[in-house]
């Protein structure tokens, strides 16, 4: 094999390489909305459906990252204590106050699906009722990788 032959074949292994790594990066990009698509398939939401949830979906995550970053703050804080000598009380108080926050992404995570539920019309109910089986497993960080 000459050098032209074996440098068009790299040409062309590298193209397709690329071609590749391109998709994958596509397909992966359509999947950071696999929950919310997921829902508005499975609930078989109409076009206005689709707007009001959208609202709700932007809605819900303001709410989730600005409590993110509250525990975020608290982690940091409660971490910053291994520098120091133990203060248990201090360490309890942070854990606290951390699993507060978590309460609060628990209780908006829930109201945002009360949310939903009230956007479904009567034919949806048990689409939806199917849904809450399913919720937690939808969300969790190991099932969407």
């Amino acid at each position: 094999m000459n050098k032209s032959k074996f440098l068009i074949l790299i040409i062309v292994g590298l193209l397709i390489s690329n071609g590749i790594m391109f998709f994958m990066m596509f397909r992966d990009h359509n999947r950071k909305d696999g929950p919310k698509n997921t829902i508005i398939d499975k609930l078989h939401f109409d076009k206005e459906q689709i707007e009001d949830y959208e609202v709700y979906v932007q809605q819900h995550r303001k709410a989730i990252n600005k409590n993110e970053v509250s525990m975020n703050t608290l982690r940091s804080k409660l971490y910053e204590q291994l520098k120091y000598q133990q203060d248990s009380s201090k360490t309890d108080s942070l854990i606290s106050l951390i699993s507060k926050q978590q309460f609060i992404a628990e209780h908006i995570n829930y109201n945002h699906f009360l949310e939903i539920k009230k956007l479904c019309k009567p034919n949806q109910k048990g689409d939806f009722d199917e849904l809450t089986t399913e919720i937690a497993k939808l969300f969790s960080l190991k099932e969407r990788k």
